[in-house]
């Protein structure tokens, strides 16, 4: 019971509005995050589900050239406040294929046996003041209301090419400016692992 309440206030905030129908501005946008919304490894991230707010600020971002994509910028200045709002609210809509049951901390195996992607993902590393995944995107990177988006089930070169724009700076959007430094004390071997780690996770 316990555990079902914490899971429905974690994900609470970011509940998803019932489906609709496509509006014509998010036409261009399923050639690449096609048409479920959940992309395509090497080309673009799974967006299916994230919270509405959410996809807003970061077609906003990509308009106002605080994050850099030579693909999304044209794409996203393509669109008015309206088209924006229509936009990521189709996209909030669709249903993202994520663990149904996730486990709490308690609930997983001791960090002995956790591979490297899953003992980061849920236990960090104190010692070098790295906290969890988890700590902040909900167990199983589930989500955490309309600030944290779901990792589970993304594409791990995705996720992997974020924490390394974290690290050089390149992605510097982070409103409570936590990523960069979570990032810049991650090794190259972590940020695979971890990124392996929840993409695993989901149903991709």
């Amino acid at each position: 019971m316990t555990k079902t309440i914490l899971l429905g206030a974690l994900l609470g905030a970011g509940a998803l509005p019932v489906m609709a129908e496509m509006p014509p501005q998010a036409a261009v946008c399923v050639s690449c995050h096609m048409a479920n919304g959940l992309g395509m490894a090497n080309v673009a991230p799974s967006i299916a589900g994230m919270p509405v707010s959410y996809l807003a600020e970061q077609l906003r971002h990509f308009q106002q050239g605080a994050r850099d994509n030579a693909i999304m910028k044209p794409m996203a200045m393509m669109l008015d406040d309206a088209g924006v709002e229509s936009v990521s609210q189709w996209f909030a809509s669709l249903p993202a294929p994520l663990p149904a049951a996730p486990a709490f901390r308690g609930e997983k195996p001791s960090p002995q046996d956790m591979g490297l992607g899953e003992k980061l993902a849920y236990q960090g590393d104190w010692q070098r003041d790295l906290p969890s995944c988890v700590a902040c995107h909900g167990p199983e990177g589930v989500g955490v209301g309309e600030a944290f988006p779901h990792l589970a089930g993304q594409h791990a070169d995705y996720i992997e090419s974020q924490l390394k724009a974290w690290q050089s700076g390149s992605r510097a959007t982070d409103p409570h400016g936590l990523m960069a430094p979570v990032a810049n004390k991650l090794t190259a071997e972590e940020i695979t692992a971890v990124a392996g780690y929840f993409a695993s996770l989901g149903g991709q």
